[in-house]
């Protein structure tokens, strides 16, 4: 699965990097040796990315943090330098018709457009990495009308798409928890995606430590995402055994006898049980919980009796446009809708995949107070 992503993200990369390549070579002096320094940065720069995925199991784990870190960020760079450039050039080509742009502009054209961008960007960026590292606290009131036992409320936290590894490792996952803790939830519902590509930094790192601090006194539970098996199933199961989490495959628990909750196997798999034969394990006149990590098909959990989904996968786009494609593809891309009975949450995301930045969206913890009726 790995390699297929990353020939995938090669066949994307490649065409967009040449295009930004070919804008700074222009916009260099016509000095050979500039122009030499910067082909070898450049070319650091953009490779560094799959150097340090197709050596995530052999470099040393010191070394592999600072390259994937130079690697994933360059990623960001490179997303907003295609825009920018594209927006740049397009204005470049109008005037080349109707002459709209002082002189001196025209005449420094390239330079002002890498070296502007390039400036734009980096502060662009700064302010993403502070998005990233405040998460917020999304709290919702929440009524579900059925009975729960004896119990009338709860407090449920979802957290999705951690993606623990070697960007979101012990230091800043520990956070996290301590912002957890605070809210005191009843129980703690993780949709997916809490490790990246391997576990090896987290065996190395003892992460398992900070998780079973997080505290819930009904537990916490969890589907598996995409990322989670890219590292191995069995190598995720063997760190998962290590914490309190308790992971749910296509099956379904009773809660402290007042409500359910269902952990789907994710769609990346493929063949896996459908909504329906899941729910015909519970007591449909309690409350059902689903956690499906992708959210795909909602109309299928609002036909089965599921009384509130929780997914996570999409990150909201992570980065700007993504939220905007995102809320193309999915019908809830990012956040609460209500569908009949159904009650629908996809979280943005607690952590992110590759660079540390959030631009247009955020990275949060989803509160849910829910009353029983």
């Amino acid at each position: 699965m790995t390699n297929r992503f990353l020939i995938r993200t090669f066949v994307l990369y490649l065409p967009i990097n040449a295009y930004i390549f070919i804008r700074g070579w222009q916009a260099m002096p016509s000095i050979l040796i500039y122009k030499l320094i910067f082909t070898v940065i450049f070319l650091c720069l953009a490779s560094l990315f799959f150097v340090a995925m197709m050596g995530r199991n052999k470099f040393p784990l010191c070394f592999l943090k600072i390259i994937y870190a130079i690697g994933t960020t360059w990623m960001a760079f490179t997303v907003y330098f295609f825009l920018f450039f594209l927006v740049i050039d397009i204005i470049g080509l109008f005037n080349r018709w109707i002459h709209f742009l002082p002189e001196i502009i025209h005449l420094h054209f390239r330079q002002i457009e890498v070296y502007g961008s390039t400036m734009a960007i980096t502060v662009l960026l700064i302010f993403g990495y502070h998005k990233f590292t405040h998460p917020s606290v999304n709290i919702f009131n929440i009524k579900i009308n059925k009975k729960a036992g004896e119990r009338k409320k709860l407090r449920v936290i979802e957290i999705s798409d951690i993606h623990l590894g070697l960007l979101i490792d012990k230091k800043r996952f520990s956070k996290y928890v301590d912002k957890i803790n605070v809210l005191k939830p009843d129980i703690i519902l993780i949709a997916g995606d809490l490790i990246d590509n391997s576990t090896r930094s987290l065996n190395a790192e003892h992460i398992e430590v900070e998780i079973n601090r997080m505290q819930a006194p009904l537990g916490i539970y969890m589907c598996l995402g995409n990322h989670d098996y890219r590292g191995g199933i069995n190598e995720c199961s063997a760190f998962l055994k290590k914490t309190k989490i308790n992971l749910l495959i296509d099956n379904a628990v009773c809660i402290d006898n007042s409500f359910w909750i269902i952990g789907r196997k994710d769609k990346s798999l493929g063949l896996r049980k459908s909504v329906k034969n899941l729910t015909a394990e519970c007591d449909q006149s309690e409350p059902i919980f689903l956690l499906d990590h992708q959210p795909f098909h909602l109309e299928e959990a609002g036909e089965a009796g599921i009384d509130f989904q929780l997914s996570g996968h999409t990150h909201n786009g992570q980065i700007f446009p993504g939220n905007l494609i995102v809320n193309k593809i999915y019908e809830v891309g990012h956040g609460y809708k209500r569908k009949k009975n159904l009650h629908v949450y996809v979280s943005s995301g607690l952590g992110i995949w590759g660079p540390l930045f959030r631009i247009g969206t955020e990275s949060e913890i989803a509160v849910f107070d829910i009353q029983f009726d």
